[in-house]
């Protein structure tokens, strides 16, 4: 039975997130809170296998949590829940703050039960739901960090598969590393140029001669880097500051 605790204010939305997903086979709400105090206090006991929440709260932003829960080690070495984060439409920029904190995935305040299901199974399984708004945010964000498109054009790969040698099978290698640890790969960055455009896992995989899995991985991977990221950042900022020994 896979756990879920759910972190959201609005009675309502609350309310129509509980039903859905205690509705859904093999898979049970062990909790909610209002306020990140009460969440605070019930998650080393609850233990969910993903953990739900709402940014805005009256006693603080979820991005405080989800940054908690992300660097402390896991209770009794085993637990440690999958997060993902609610979010209105135009609130883009506070999901991706949330991702550099930790979390693991996002969904739409107003998706359907159907989408709001699959994405807490999608998280469970260890991928990270993504939706074409995010993901344009995310390519933007990259730029900004000097990855360019015409380094996905330059590497020898096109839209459908390997151009430049290498398998045999044309599939494409989403695995290939980047330059370092924390920038996107170019088959990484063309999985969220097909996201951003609207299409889905599967008609991603098909388009570049890969698996669904192996794209869940990509965006995976995304995530992690987008996360390493923000900390190569903030170490340099620490440590231009005067006193840095």
């Amino acid at each position: 039975m896979l756990k879920v605790y759910l972190v959201e204010d609005d009675p309502l939305v609350a309310q129509h997130v509980l039903d859905t997903l205690n509705d859904a086979p093999g898979i049970r709400c062990v909790g909610h809170a209002n306020r990140l105090g009460i969440a605070r206090i019930d998650l080393p006991q609850c233990r969910p296998d993903v953990l739900l929440s709402d940014l805005g709260l009256p006693d603080g932003d979820g991005t405080e949590l989800i940054g908690e829960l992300s660097h402390a080690p896991a209770i009794d070495g085993v637990w440690h829940p999958h997060i993902l984060v609610f979010s209105v439409f135009g609130d883009e920029a506070r999901v991706i703050q949330a991702i550099e904190a930790g979390a693991d995935g996002y969904f739409l305040k107003g998706c359907t039960s159907e989408e709001l299901v699959r994405a807490v199974e999608q998280a469970a399984r260890g991928e990270s739901p993504i939706s074409p708004a995010i993901a344009r945010h995310l390519l933007k964000r990259f730029r900004e960090d000097g990855f360019s498109d015409t380094s996905f054009r330059d590497s020898g790969f096109s839209e459908f598969g390997n151009s430049g040698g290498g398998s045999d099978t044309g599939m494409m290698d989403l695995d290939e590393p980047s330059r370092r640890d924390h920038e996107v790969s170019a088959r990484e960055h063309e999985v969220l140029r097909l996201v951003a455009q609207g299409y889905v896992s599967e008609e991603i995989a098909e388009r570049l001669l890969t698996t669904p899995s192996a794209v869940a991985t990509a965006v995976r991977n995304v995530y992690r880097k987008l996360q390493l990221g923000q900390r190569a950042r903030a170490t340099v900022q620490a440590q231009s500051r005067p006193g840095w020994a």
